[in-house]
């Protein structure tokens, strides 16, 4: 009634072929999510902040019945949130916490208008408490020559994102 152990175990066709499908199940999810991180010039990151602080702020400049700018400076490729009146102190510690846009990715200018581009300095787009918020493009370049868009309409809380020379 003794079992004998075999010492030449292994697995077989089927359990290499389930293996087998379940890695490359596994590769065909994850490597378009790889592929977008690794070799990203920036611009969808940085799209993606824009939007999702835009939509924040004006929310926020509501219910808190504040006044909030989007700072935008394109002489140091940076952004950060400010409240109208704040204390130079806060001011600063905020512009040091600013989002720092990635390689590959550069601010051009910002537009309130045809005639009002502004291209260095620090450039405030408000948010007001009554829902509405400065008219404004931000307008970027990737490294790849690529043109990027983000329009802040005034009365509508999304940012609609063009890309190409149609936003230009």
């Amino acid at each position: 009634m003794g079992m004998t152990l075999l010492g030449n175990r292994a697995f077989t066709l089927i359990e290499m072929i389930v293996v087998t499908a379940l890695i490359s199940i596994m590769l065909v999810v994850a490597i378009p999510r790889l592929g977008g991180g690794l070799f990203s010039d920036g611009s969808n990151e940085t799209a993606r902040w824009i939007i999702a602080n835009v939509h924040q702020l004006k929310e926020m400049a509501v219910v808190t019945q504040k006044t909030y700018l989007l700072n935008v400076s394109p002489d140091t490729q940076r952004l950060w949130i400010t409240e109208a009146g704040m204390a130079n102190t806060d001011a600063n510690a905020a512009r040091e916490k600013a989002y720092t846009l990635p390689r590959g990715i550069n601010i051009d200018h910002v537009a309130f208008s045809q005639a009002e581009r502004f291209s260095s300095g620090t450039i405030p787009i408000g948010f007001y408490p009554n829902g509405y918020s400065d008219k404004a493009v931000i307008r970027m370049r990737t490294n790849d020559g690529d043109r990027l868009a983000l329009f802040i309409e005034p009365f509508l809380s999304r940012v609609n994102l063009v890309r190409g020379s149609q936003g230009w």
